[in-house]
């Protein structure tokens, strides 16, 4: 791994999203509803992937997206903004992401693209301000952190 494809993974997955997120609410001051965020299981640190060999700077900077949406998500919350911050895991998606060369398994294969997008849209309808800052599958199971 070099110094650049670590930076574009940090920058790419987690500083370019919350810096996004910034702008927009800087736009309005009233509440946007929900900001979604594509997160990974990658990310979560209380279930690491040890065997996610080769995959350190996608799984550090999703981890950092993660920290700052729960940063973010109290922020608004003190600020009375209630504006619902998800981080979600999409799934293993047939992307190109996804076709590449794994010394694992999938549990439970690979969905497409169009049921991950479907799934992750009822995720994001069914959640309210109480949930702002967590983790979710695109099954609807809440994620560790």
């Amino acid at each position: 791994m070099t110094f650049d494809h670590f930076a574009q993974h940090l920058l790419t997955n987690a500083v370019g999203p919350i810096i996004v997120a910034q702008e927009l609410l800087k736009l309005s001051d009233v509440s946007i509803g929900t900001m979604a965020f594509m997160s990974s299981d990658s990310g979560s640190t209380q279930r690491f992937l040890a065997y996610e060999d080769g995959f350190a700077a996608y799984a550090a900077s999703k981890a950092a997206l993660n920290q700052a949406l729960r940063h973010l998500a109290e922020e608004l919350r003190r600020k009375q903004r209630h504006t619902v911050i998800l981080a979600l895991h999409p799934g293993e998606v047939a992307t190109d992401m996804g076709m590449i060369e794994t010394s694992w398994d999938l549990d439970g294969g690979q969905i497409t693209t169009e049921e991950s997008v479907i799934k992750m849209m009822e995720v994001i309808r069914s959640k309210t301000i109480n949930q702002s800052g967590t983790f979710w599958t695109w099954e609807n199971k809440e994620y560790p952190w």
